[in-house]
């Protein structure tokens, strides 16, 4: 039960789901957010239902916003549902700065990456890449920003394909109401120019940095109009009638086009509905979006195309540039494709899929890796798919999300989230992707010659015991760091009884958690642990601390080996 109402107060906190102005509402007629039994693979009927099906599973179940009347239209459809939460109305109005607790508008943005060149010219440049859809309709709107920050040499951040610097893009709120997103880039731009991280500023020489913060912001302003209470406005502001409907104020019947399913790849596969009020609105034709044609431009003038004639065949591994776009709110990296069947995988699927695995084992328990059919649901027209299919650049999206047992999630967290919970997990995980944006095709490194796996297959008992069992492991003859993809194989026999704890211990006395509560329910239920060992170096002894919680434990470590 506490996971239950952890979630719960999580999700929505203080956020009434609705897209036009303040009004009052009753507790009949307030937004709902229901959970529905989708297992994978059985979810297009729901997606393709119109129902507003926010990007977050917990096992079997998806979870979507709604009227009082959609948990009967969700049973007519054939699924089972429940209402999870009643939400309360909006209350309250933005600043020009902030709103809902400290999250900042559009202008806040804006003059943020203006006074980002100003004080640092020698490292940013602010990029003006198009106009929102209610701009090009002379109805007010936004011009489409980019910052590029980089240790500026001839060349740098000009908007040609042929820079000498390999470049990591960052964008976030393409879907609008996804506040976290839009900080992390906030966040993210700060850091770089904070001169605070040797690591990022070492970075500074040799990569260029393109953040796009705010990818959405007319929706954006529908969301902020919402104050403490923002509106769940996810899609652009396009309010066109097209069909002779006028769009309604719930979550699930919003006017504009969804960014993330107008793109011209896999356009129309799944999830993607060709009805303009549903949250999945993909627009009257491919690309038919300002914003979305703006970015697809953008970011033919950053990298080269470099995608392979062959759809199957994989992009060249000497590819540079990684490209991210930042969604809430489950905890997922995801890479293409995201639209067709999940078996089908692209050229560089085992380099995007290593790279995943890393980023998610770098943000912590709970996150999950895949293509998005494999571990949320299938979505087409999206632009991760976009950059993959059209340039051949490797593309992920992030789901930032929260763990269950946390105290921080859904699309709306309290501000205070983003310095405890959210940033800590971000940036690990930046830094990684920026590593690796000059080569992200690249093969992983095999260990130095002499340098292979080594194991320890002496039986020791692992008796409850207080201090815990701890084995040490000499290694000798590796120079240099272990990598990034590090990894511990551990292997138990004849336990009874068993919780165990597992850490590996490196050479300088930095601990690693390789698993918390290790319930055995097998004779052998070890396990292969990933560690990102990359501050490390390889020689010296290791040690693995093995705790047995449980008094009437009983059993052996059989073996464990590890690959640095």
């Amino acid at each position: 039960m506490k996971r239950n109402r952890s979630r719960l107060a999580l999700l929505c906190a203080a956020a009434a789901l609705v897209a036009t102005g303040p009004a009052t509402a009753t507790p009949d007629d307030r937004p709902h957010l229901y959970q529905v039994h989708a297992p994978l693979g059985t979810e297009q009927a729901l997606l393709g239902g119109g129902f507003d099906v926010v990007e977050h599973r917990e096992g079997d179940n998806l979870f979507v916003l709604g009227d009082p009347t959609t948990g009967a239209a969700l049973e007519r459809a054939g699924f089972t549902a429940a209402v999870d939460q009643v939400l309360p109305e909006p209350r309250g109005a933005a600043t020009a700065d902030t709103f809902y607790g400290g999250y900042r508008t559009v202008d806040a943005h804006r003059r943020h990456l203006d006074q980002v060149a100003r004080e640092h010219p020698d490292l940013a440049t602010v990029v003006d890449y198009g106009d929102s859809w209610l701009k090009t309709r002379g109805r007010g709107g936004h011009d489409l920003r980019a910052i590029c920050i980089t240790r500026k040499r001839p060349g740098d951040c000009a908007l040609s394909p042929d820079a000498p610097k390999p470049r990591f893009f960052v964008m976030g709120q393409l879907h609008s109401r996804e506040l976290t997103t839009g900080e992390i880039a906030w966040r993210w731009i700060d850091h770089l120019v904070g001169g605070t991280d040797p690591e990022v500023s070492g970075l500074l020489d040799t990569t260029e940095f393109w953040v796009v913060p705010i990818a959405n912001p007319d929706g954006v302003d529908n969301v902020q109009r919402g104050g403490e209470s923002p509106f769940s406005h996810r899609k652009n502001g396009n309010d066109t009638d097209h069909q002779g409907t006028t769009c309604g104020t719930a979550s699930h019947t919003h006017h504009g086009v969804d960014l993330n399913r107008n793109t011209g790849s896999n356009q129309g596969l799944q999830n993607a509905s060709d009805r303009q009020c549903d949250q999945n609105y993909r627009g009257t034709a491919p690309d038919s979006e300002p914003e979305t044609r703006a970015l697809e431009a953008l970011w033919r003038s950053l990298y080269r195309d470099r995608r392979a004639a062959e759809p199957a065949q994989p992009a060249p591994t000497d590819t540079t540039g990684l490209v991210l776009s930042l969604h809430s709110y489950g905890n997922y990296v995801l890479f293409p494709w995201s639209g067709g069947a999940p078996d089908r995988r692209t050229g560089n699927d085992a380099a995007l899929r290593d790279l995943a695995q890393e980023l998610a084992e770098l943000a912590g328990p709970g996150w999950q890796y895949g293509q998005s059919g494999q571990v949320l649901y299938s979505a087409s027209g999206t632009t991760d798919d976009w950059v993959y299919d059209d340039l051949g650049v490797a593309s992920f999206v992030w789901e930032l999300g929260s763990s269950p047992e946390e105290t921080c999630g859904g699309f709306f967290p309290a501000h205070t989230c983003q310095d405890g919970f959210f940033w800590p997990r971000a940036l690990p995980m930046l830094r990684h992707a920026a590593r690796h944006t000059a080569a992200p095709y690249a093969p992983v490194p095999e260990p130095p010659t002499g340098c292979a796996t080594r194991t320890d297959d002496t039986d020791t008992p692992v008796v409850t015991r207080t201090p815990p069992v701890t084995v040490r492991m000499t290694v000798s003859g590796c120079e240099g760091d272990a990598r990034s993809a590090s990894r511990v194989e551990v292997r138990f026999k004849n336990l009874t009884g068993s919780l165990i704890s597992l850490d590996l211990i490196a050479p300088d006395g930095t601990a690693y958690r390789l698993q918390h509560q290790l319930v055995s329910t097998l004779p052998d239920p070890g396990g292969s642990f990933t560690v990102d060992l990359s501050r490390e170096t390889r020689d010296g002894t290791w040690q693995l601390r093995v705790h047995n919680v449980i008094w009437v434990g009983t059993g052996d470590l059989d073996r464990w080996s590890l690959t640095l």
